[in-house]
């Protein structure tokens, strides 16, 4: 009699638990179409600023949105728009070499099952894309502009965690941790597809500077393991730079927006004392990128605002920035710190040189690997 008794309520808990689950499966599902729907509506309606909000909420749910979303919101997909000239890959590239040695080396992990053919085919359409881009894209000539962003990185981390920021500055830590981090959008250091593709959704949204926000966003939800860790340099160096295998993406992306809200863009240049550029893509982003409607517009500003600036000569000019009741103290520790990274650039510039070009590589080796997103 027990036992039937016992039996009834094993059977009855396991039907309640089957409705559970298929509501859940029924509700997740409904939520993934509506969210489709309204990406597709924004596509119709060409509604940029929609999608880049739920670009930075939520992300764009699949390759198969991300395929159309991506180039639409970097303004590339005009197909009739002229190819590259024929003939303008025949002169090498004083980077030709170092490239051709990470497209080899990239293809280690992505992708994961492919024979020695496919793998051939995929190396070469990677060399192709990477050498038109580098026959227009030339890399700054100096690892400047970085330096200066990480810098503000350490002063997000003040403003937002004082005891964890004095902790980190005892020890000696340079915010060099991060420097993969910034250049390769964290591509360089994840090595889970969908994590990666997710950040790139949020990226792709935001101002540039995003990027660091993010990397504040995950030294903060560290604190805890910072904190315990002995206050030694090479230490907590190595555990800040590698970012960990369980990383909440989702939940470090709002962190990263709710920061920008509270600290812009201009507001932490003038925190920090550190003036980025007046043509920084980060300074001109509201005035140059958000209001364009159209690859006609895109190629406009390019030819009218962009081309001239690289073309001029003189010494670019950082943003003038507005005095702020920053202490005296914090004024010589952002300039102490950018000091000291510029001194190590000075001194592994080669290095760095290397990493910048490699991760690139290797970020690009990643996303042509994966078939679905690029089908």
């Amino acid at each position: 009699m027990i036992m039937k008794r016992k039996q009834r309520k094993q059977r009855k808990y396991l039907r309640k638990r089957k409705n559970r689950s298929y509501k859940d499966t029924s509700a997740q599902e409904n939520q993934e179409f509506q969210d489709t729907f309204k990406i597709n509506q924004a596509l119709r309606t060409e509604n940029y600023n929609l999608l880049r909000e739920i670009g930075r909420e939520t992300g764009f749910t699949s390759d198969a949105i991300r395929r159309r979303v991506w180039p639409f919101l970097l303004h590339c997909t005009d197909i009739n728009q002229a190819k590259v000239t024929e003939g303008s890959l025949n002169v090498p590239h004083k980077d030709e070499g170092q490239v051709n040695l990470d497209v080899v080396r990239s293809f280690n992990s992505f992708p994961k099952n492919v024979n020695e053919e496919d793998k051939s085919k995929l190396q070469d359409q990677l060399r192709h894309c990477l050498f038109c881009y580098l026959a227009k894209n030339e890399m700054y000539t100096t690892m400047e502009p970085v330096l200066r962003q990480l810098t503000i990185l350490d002063t997000i981390i003040r403003l937002k965690d004082l005891e964890l920021y004095e902790f980190i500055t005892e020890a000696g830590v340079l915010p060099y941790y991060s420097l993969s981090w910034v250049i390769t959008w964290c591509s360089h250091d994840l090595d889970d597809l969908e994590k990666i593709t997710r950040l790139f959704d949020l990226f792709i949204s935001s101002n540039p500077f995003m990027v660091v926000y993010f990397a504040a966003a995950v030294v903060l939800s560290r604190r805890e393991q910072v904190l315990e860790l002995p206050c030694d340099t090479s230490t907590i160096h190595s555990f800040l730079t590698k970012l960990p295998k369980d990383l909440d993406v989702d939940a470090l992306c709002q962190i990263a927006c709710e920061l920008e809200e509270e600290y812009s863009v201009f507001e932490m240049q003038c925190q920090s004392t550190v003036a980025l550029d007046q043509v920084s893509a980060i300074n001109r982003h509201a005035q140059d990128w958000l209001p364009l409607t159209s690859l006609q517009a895109f190629n406009d500003i390019i030819k009218d605002e962009i081309i001239p600036i690289l073309q001029d000569k003189d010494e670019r000019k950082p943003i003038k920035l507005i005095s702020t009741p920053t202490n005296s103290q914090h004024m010589k520790q952002s300039n102490s710190i950018l000091q000291r990274m510029r001194q190590l650039n000075k001194k592994d510039a080669f290095l760095y040189a290397l990493l910048t070009v490699g991760a690139g590589v290797g970020l690009v080796a990643m996303f042509m690997s994966n078939s679905d997103l690029f089908r």
